[in-house]
């Protein structure tokens, strides 16, 4: 058994990188957030190769002395806290003094700050974790602080560094969701010699959203709920229905990953009616500081709160809340109850079968093929045959047209039912056609020709620089469906043919959503490539397939059960969901009592 040593402060550094410094977004988020915390009222910050080359944040914060520049190169220095008990009531952002010294152990790290300019500044030169100049500077009060060559000392670390489009995409949005956090400040991001975002200090978060996803956006809804000692409020920005909902949670103004909170909010968007397609969703939860931990995490990512599940009643409550209220009211006529067979309506002593057209009947929920019309006369001849009704017969279905069994019908425009020889089979006609076209496109993305048509009118699509710049890695996938999509400006796509299965503005939606996934996949090249397949013939079967309250024909009813049934899997969509769901004669007869 090796002797147990202390490991070198270079090494401990580089242990305490990997824990805080997993990409340039980490950078940008660990020095944005001290630079908030120096009380900055403009922070600007310039990234090269998607910060792998270069990271560069320049604030106007209060500055540090010449020693304190120094200091902060040392691990847990701090001027965040002082005391055990100041972690129990934690206000800044940044607090643990492991960032700084942490960057520079893994880069070429130069930091210039100044607190006075008439007495003069510092600048501290640091490559791999090693000093190599202390000398005076002249500058502005405030702080910059620049990092070249993520991991150049460390290169596997470096090769897991993603392309520079993800890289960017990453960083892009710690800096968004710190503009969220805090829109009394102004903030800027260059990329190379491009300016991506540039926003001046505004009076509240409403305005910061709309400027953020400007020109996308114009209109932001604000909804709040509050409970016992927690207070959840936020913003929803359409933005134009395109795309996954991208989610950005503040606990106490500090940006967190929170699965607590994360499962709220979507809870919340499922009983608001929407699957949050395209959405910008910004949570801001407001608690004491003793009634949340946020030194759980090594990158102060995640949190723990005293009191959760009121956490997460409120966050849900508030957004679901929200979301209602943008969908506007639906009229209601009258309302049905039914009591011993009978429906009776709050308006009429009539039952609902009279309140149907003269000459319709609706004595039956749906008609049946077995039935002349006339309620209680007997079956029609040679289309319903029954075995003894005790004693060990069950009812023998009709003969088989399709290879699940007897088509009896569509019920609700939704689901198609079928009768073998077991019992009852119901067939939810969405998922189905939705397995059955997203074969079909995976044959086309493995060299089947893709049939496509050419719009009269080519859709543009705006995205962002980092989506913009991730085209050309994704085109030959989307070129396989039918999809040709070209670079039409800095941010801007233009959509010039789609499949034939989907309009255009379901193919724009699909583009963009398969570009964030390009830009989201931690995974390798050839990793990223068959999620991206996977993703777009998802997408596009999803966007294709006939959807709920959809009527369909008697011949399309079966060519349909015919067409799933010859899939691969026909019992599972591409998402995971069921899509056949069979209820057994002998269970249908124990629900009912025969049994």
């Amino acid at each position: 058994m090796p002797r147990i040593r202390v490991l070198p402060d270079d090494l401990v550094n580089r242990i305490a990188a990997g824990e805080v410094v997993e990409r340039p977004a980490a950078v940008v988020k660990e020095l944005v957030e001290n630079s908030l915390d120096a009380g900055a009222g403009r922070v600007e910050v310039e990234l090269s190769q998607g910060g792998r080359s270069l990271v560069r944040v320049d604030d106007d914060g209060c500055g540090m002395e010449p020693d304190d520049v120094l200091l902060a190169l040392e691990r847990h220095a701090t001027s965040k806290i002082s005391a055990a008990g100041d972690l129990e009531r934690i206000a800044t952002l940044g607090f643990r003094g492991e960032a700084i010294p942490s960057i520079a152990a893994v880069s070429r790290f130069r930091l210039t700050s100044c607190a006075d300019p008439a007495q003069g500044g510092a600048r501290v030169v640091v490559e791999g974790g090693q000093i190599v100049a202390v000398e005076a500077a002249a500058r502005a009060r405030g702080t910059s602080v620049e990092v070249r060559d993520l991991f150049f000392n460390l290169p596997a670390r470096r090769k897991f560094l993603h392309t520079a489009e993800t890289e960017l995409r990453h960083a892009q949005e710690s800096l968004w969701v710190a503009a969220m956090a805090r829109p009394e400040v102004g903030f800027a991001l260059r990329h190379g010699s491009r300016v991506l975002l540039e926003v001046g200090a505004v009076a509240d978060e409403a305005a910061r959203l709309r400027d953020l996803m400007r020109p996308r956006v114009s209109a932001v809804r604000r909804f709040a709920a509050a409970g016992p000692g927690v207070r959840a409020w936020g913003l929803l920005a359409e933005g134009g229905g395109a795309g996954r909902p991208v989610l950005h949670l503040l606990v106490n103004r500090r940006p967190v990953r929170d699965r607590l909170l994360v499962a709220a909010v979507q809870r919340g968007l499922r009983r608001g009616g929407t699957a949050g397609a395209g959405l910008r969703v910004a949570v801001f939860v407001e608690v004491e500081p003793g009634a949340v931990d946020v030194n759980v995490h090594p990158a102060k990512a995640e949190v723990r709160f005293a009191r959760a599940g009121a956490v997460f009643a409120v966050v849900e409550r508030a957004v679901a809340d929200g979301v209602g209220a943008g969908q506007g009211t639906v009229a209601v006529g009258g309302v049905a109850t039914w009591s011993r067979g009978v429906a009776e309506t709050a308006t009429s002593d009539r039952t609902a079968y009279d309140r149907s057209p003269a000459g319709v009947s609706t004595r039956r929920l749906f008609e049946h093929p077995v039935f002349d019309g006339a309620e209680g006369t007997r079956p029609a001849t040679g289309t319903f045959r029954t075995g003894p009704r005790a004693g060990g017969g069950h009812p023998r279905s009709g003969p088989p047209d399709t290879p699940l069994g007897r088509l009896i019908g569509q019920y609700r425009g939704s689901f198609l039912l079928v009768e073998d020889e077991h019992g009852l089979v119901i067939v939810d006609q969405h998922v189905a056609h939705e397995r059955v076209l997203y074969e079909r496109v995976r044959r086309r993305l493995g060299g089947e020709p893709p049939p496509s048509q050419r719009l009269l009118e080519p859709i543009l699509v705006e995205v962002d620089d980092a989506l913009a710049g991730t085209l050309p890695r994704v085109a030959g996938l989307l070129s396989a469906v039918g999809l040709e999509v070209e670079r039409f400006g800095p941010t801007t796509l233009r959509v010039e043919a789609v499949p034939v299965e989907v309009d255009g503005e379901a193919a724009a939606e699909l583009v963009v959503e398969v570009l964030e996934r390009a830009t989201s996949l931690d995974l390798d090249p050839n990793g990223v490539l068959e999620a991206l397949a996977h993703e777009i013939a998802a997408g596009l079967s999803c966007r294709a397939a006939v959807k709920v309250n959809h009527i369909l024909t008697v011949e399309e009813q079966r060519a349909l059960i015919s067409d799933l049934m010859a899939t691969e899997r026909p019992y599972r969509c591409p998402h995971g969901r069921p899509i056949v769901l069979r209820l057994s004669q002998e269970e249908m007869e124990r629900r009912l009592g025969r049994r």
